[in-house]
């Protein structure tokens, strides 16, 4: 099954939930989330489920930050291959235990700046998403996905890079602030939108970057766009409280803003940072329950 077919069968496709926030909340405590895909794929394989088993019908696979230039800042560049490839089985177990779920192979930005902002060549940015588009295609993903992406520039490497080598679905998601709903590198929604038509995407995404209370305003400015929305903000905006990073909404707070967004027309929801399964199955009975 392709996404387009997912899309065919279902209004609302619920997305999953968090994985590093919420991977961190079980204890674990390494220097990056993916490596667990080698040291605890149990403990991936049990988040993974419980998505699922929650309601939603596709899964990131554990690899978001699983490309060359953030693995080599971590000092695990030499495991790049087997993290992605690992992270891609992991969600195909799943997969064969739930057969009607889609396993979108989870891209995130590089972790630098392009030049001349940065220290990151144009050349070298191709390389890095061809690369991990190339192992998560092999390993059998059933489309990749780029999220938390805040500068489109690097997103439309990404894209392109991904398109053009790889030959495979790809749904683009972009970080916005909730002030002005532009990325730090001050471009706007309607750039993304704009870069979008131009390119013939019709899914777009939102994540991360605001909780579901300010991510509301901006799929209210996006109401009536000839576009197909992928939505996952986060449980509200972080705040320490006792030394430890919190997520200051509730399941039944963020599951409220996100049946309003699903009203407004969004065809794909789920949760982001602060997120966990108990939000996904609560937003899936709310969606389900109110038949929106």
């Amino acid at each position: 099954m392709e996404l387009k077919d997912l899309m065919g069968k279902k209004k609302v496709i619920i997305l999953d939930g968090a994985m590093g926030t919420y991977i961190s909340s079980l204890s674990f405590k390494e220097k990056t989330p993916e490596i667990a895909n080698i040291i605890k794929p149990d403990l991936v394989k049990r988040i993974h489920k419980e998505y699922v088993e929650a309601g939603a019908d596709i899964i990131l696979t554990n690899t978001f930050g699983a490309n060359r230039a953030r693995l080599k800042v971590k000092g695990l560049v030499d495991k790049i291959e087997e993290i992605n490839k690992n992270g891609a089985e992991i969600a195909k177990e799943v997969k064969r235990e739930y057969p009607g779920i889609l396993i979108a192979g989870d891209i995130g930005p590089s972790g630098d700046f392009l030049q001349p902002y940065g220290n990151l060549k144009k050349e070298d940015a191709e390389m890095i998403y061809t690369e991990q588009g190339e192992i998560l295609k092999s390993s059998g993903v059933d489309f990749i996905l780029l999220e938390t992406f805040s500068d489109l520039e690097e997103l439309k490497i990404a894209y392109r890079s991904i398109k053009e080598n790889v030959n495979i679905c790809v749904v683009p998601c972009m970080t916005f602030t909730s002030k002005n709903y532009r990325t730090i590198m001050g471009q706007g929604i309607e750039d993304f939108i704009m870069w979008a038509e131009e390119e013939g995407e019709k899914i777009i995404g939102i994540n991360c970057g605001m909780g579901s209370k300010e991510m509301k305003g901006i799929v209210r400015k996006l109401e009536g766009k000839d576009i197909i929305l992928w939505v996952k903000p986060n449980a509200g905006m972080p705040e320490l409280s006792e030394g430890k990073i919190i997520y200051p909404e509730s399941p039944e707070e963020f599951v409220e803003n996100c049946v309003e967004m699903v009203k407004m027309g969004i065809k794909f929801i789920g949760g982001c940072c602060g997120t966990n399964p108990e939000y996904i199955k609560l937003l899936k009975n709310r969606i389900y329950n109110e038949a929106c």
